[in-house]
């Protein structure tokens, strides 16, 4: 009898080793697979982030494409610069104002607007019969340059109050006009010294 209770004892002993050692086991095989769900969790939050980030790149990326036109794949300064000139002056026409002098200055290629920065000094007369009117075909054209696509902006204007041809205003502008570039436009005349090409 001692001899089959050593044996029992001995069998639970060794059944006792073996549920503890696989029960150690499965906790050990649990935590590593809570360690790698967290870790899975922690990925698929970062991964969720970089699509949402992605997504409102992409939405900003289509609002700028439709405000400022879609990226030039070949660039041409002398006809952009021309085509830049020739808006202005349209503009002006529409708000019966008399352009005196249209003069283009130095374009740049900026890197990090990712643009070609064109830009020309305008001097110019109203033609309307009054200050008020004036002031008026002023405002028309700040909005029609506004409008354009890309749209031109006004870098630095001076206006002055004249009674001679007729009573009116000088307006004298610097008018940037930022046109959306691609990569190679960019590699190509990042280099390159700029000049102005056209004069009015």
């Amino acid at each position: 009898m001692k001899d089959g209770h050593r044996i029992l004892l001995a069998s639970l002993t060794v059944v006792a080793l073996i549920g503890w050692l696989w029960a150690g086991s499965a906790f050990w095989q649990y935590k590593s697979l809570r360690t790698q769900l967290r870790t899975l969790q922690d990925q698929n939050n970062e991964t969720r982030k970089l699509l949402e980030r992605a997504k409102e790149q992409r939405e900003r990326y289509e609002q700028l494409v439709q405000e400022l036109g879609k990226p030039l794949a070949d660039f041409d300064p002398g006809l952009m610069t021309a085509k830049l000139m020739e808006q202005v002056e349209g503009a002006m026409a529409q708000s019966k104002i008399k352009p005196e002098t249209i003069q283009p200055l130095p374009w740049q290629i900026n890197s990090e607007l990712r643009a070609a920065r064109l830009s020309v000094q305008v001097s110019a007369t109203t033609t309307q019969k009054s200050i008020p009117e004036c002031l008026q075909g002023l405002t028309e054209l700040l909005m029609r340059l506004r409008s354009m696509r890309p749209p031109i902006l006004v870098e630095r204007l001076n206006i002055q109050a004249i009674s001679q041809p007729q009573q009116g205003l000088r307006v004298q502008a610097q008018l940037v006009w930022l046109v959306p570039v691609e990569d190679a436009v960019l590699k190509k005349w990042a280099a390159q010294p700029r000049r102005p090409t056209l004069r009015r």
